[in-house]
């Protein structure tokens, strides 16, 4: 009896560990958060960026905001344009570029978004035209979820 007790808490004991270990693995790793006062900081008339914001170029980051799509598809989105509140979404004149972010979604896309969300990705600062106005930044995206 004490040995079947025992392999019943030892399989538990995986099981669990393989559910934390399934969240681990698909949640995004090493994402630091930057916010919309640091990209802020860049000048995008000079080109100018302060050192802090240039140490996150080519970095894991995660950044809230709100997605303004670039296609015309409801059910995916592949490339929008992040904006850092609702009413910059779309609006005359556009937001200045160091307050918007163009992300590309890696693989197949994203369902839209109508409210906050995360967006995890590889972060660049590079300059970008749209439809809507220029960005100067880039993330490629891993991820994007819902804002809590």
């Amino acid at each position: 009896m004490m040995k079947k007790s025992y392999l019943i808490g030892a399989g538990f004991s995986f099981f669990i560990l393989g559910i934390i270990l399934f969240f681990v693995m698909k949640s995004p790793i090493n994402a630091t958060e930057i916010d919309w006062r640091l990209l802020g900081e860049l000048d995008y008339v000079t080109g100018k960026t302060t050192s802090e914001l240039q140490t996150f170029h080519a970095q894991k980051i995660r950044i809230p905001g709100f997605m303004v799509p670039l296609e015309d598809n409801q059910r995916k989105v592949t490339e929008f344009l992040l904006v850092p509140n609702p009413q910059a979404c779309i609006h005359m004149p556009a937001p200045p570029p160091n307050q918007m972010v163009y992300v590309k979604v890696k693989g197949g896309g994203f369902p839209t978004a109508f409210g906050p969300i995360w967006v995890y990705g590889d972060f660049k600062i590079l300059t970008s035209k749209s439809v809507y106005g220029e960005s100067s930044f880039e993330i490629q995206a891993d991820s994007v979820e819902p804002y809590p």
